[in-house]
């Protein structure tokens, strides 16, 4: 597809990422996003996956699914969103892409998916859009080969509290105390959090531990993108 093509497929669609498609190509989405590099750097996933078989849960648009597929793997996309709205059947057109999509909740994979498992499994921010978590991580567990991995990213405790109504916690030694606890905790919010009404929990990394845990899952490891007020763990 010639460049001007692939332009006007670009337009009718609502971008969320902004991520190249092809050599001058962008998405006109809000945030900018370099999988390649992340999934090397941050990861360390290798760059030839032929073989492999990925599942990229809360895809969206799909610059995490459609990178997966340029190292080689088969991939499965799945979001509660349509594919015609987020920009990801635009992609899919203007790349050539075989990635198969799927429209439901993380909370249905076993029934989705229909007896599927994946060598790998993204699932980048979406525990904290959810509320109930553990049943997410149980899900995913049911779809993942037994030498498979899950790698995740999302909103953790680690440098910032906000109160109920928005404010920031003044007391920066007692949430760094609960952030580094050993005890598992979780900060929770009916209402917006950062500006967002569908964020519920902040759980620190040993909660985070215990609903691996509880879903059969055990952590190899994890760091943190912890640029104030950033905060999140992966």
């Amino acid at each position: 597809m010639d460049i001007e093509t692939a332009r006007k497929e670009v337009e009718v669609a609502n971008w969320y990422h902004s991520f190249e498609l092809m050599p001058g190509l962008w998405t006109p989405g809000v945030h900018r996003t370099d999988s390649r590099a992340l999934l090397n750097d941050r990861f360390g996933l290798p760059e030839t996956l032929e073989g492999k078989t990925a599942l990229d849960i809360g895809a969206l648009d799909g610059p995490h699914s459609f990178e997966l597929e340029r190292r080689g793997a088969k991939v499965t996309s799945i979001d509660i969103q349509s594919p015609d709205v987020t920009g990801y059947n635009a992609a899919r057109k203007v790349l050539g892409s075989k990635n198969e999509y799927f429209q439901g909740s993380v909370y249905g994979l076993s029934d989705i998916l229909a007896g599927r498992s994946f060598d790998i499994i993204l699932y980048f921010g979406v525990w904290y859009h959810l509320k109930h978590p553990v049943l997410a991580f149980e899900q995913i567990a049911s779809v993942l080969n037994p030498d498979g991995v899950v790698l995740f990213e999302g909103e953790a405790l680690k440098n910032y509290a906000a109160r109920p109504d928005g404010t920031s916690h003044p007391d920066a030694k007692l949430v760094a105390q609960m952030a580094e606890s050993d005890i598992p905790m979780t900060l929770y919010y009916a209402g917006p959090y950062k500006d967002d009404q569908w964020s519920w929990f902040v759980p620190n990394r040993a909660c985070v531990n215990e609903w691996l845990e509880t879903a059969s899952l055990q952590m190899q490891s994890h760091g943190f993108w912890d640029s104030h007020p950033h905060q999140r763990m992966f």
